[in-house]
């Protein structure tokens, strides 16, 4: 039996304790357009933003976690390591990134014709993939 999805998207959730870089990143620099907070008491205040039609979720949470991600790239460690972005303005979003103070782990490289890439790490060390096809 395969899966029934009721809506065609991921949505994605992310656990940060560092709220101020988590917002200077997705909302700041990528510029994703923030949905309302959703305040869970006893574990942290959920941040939404949308991704197209799927929307990723950071989850503020209320104490430091027991364990933490790996900051030394996306393939240090196993399971879910990146994010994938299409977008129509990779050289802005790159330098945005860059001028944020934020890390460019793969600056802008031609992965085939027509198609460009890069990939970048918000403060806690997730990678977002980011794909121009132009």
């Amino acid at each position: 039996m395969a899966i029934q999805l009721t809506q065609p998207q991921l949505d994605v959730g992310l656990v940060t304790v560092n709220e101020s870089q988590a917002m200077l990143f997705y909302r700041d620099t990528l510029g994703l357009p923030q949905e309302s907070d959703l305040s869970f008491p006893g574990v942290g205040v959920i941040k939404r933003f949308k991704v197209g039609n799927s929307l990723l979720r950071l989850v503020i949470a209320e104490e430091e976690p027991a364990f933490k991600g790996s900051t030394e790239g996306f393939l240090s460690q196993t399971g879910i390591r990146y994010l994938t972005l299409v977008i129509a303005n990779l050289d802005e979003i790159v330098a945005a990134v860059k001028s944020a103070g934020f890390k460019v782990s793969v600056d802008i490289m031609t992965l085939r014709p027509g198609t460009r890439v890069a990939q970048v790490e918000d403060a806690d060390g997730n990678a977002v993939e980011l794909i121009q096809i132009d």
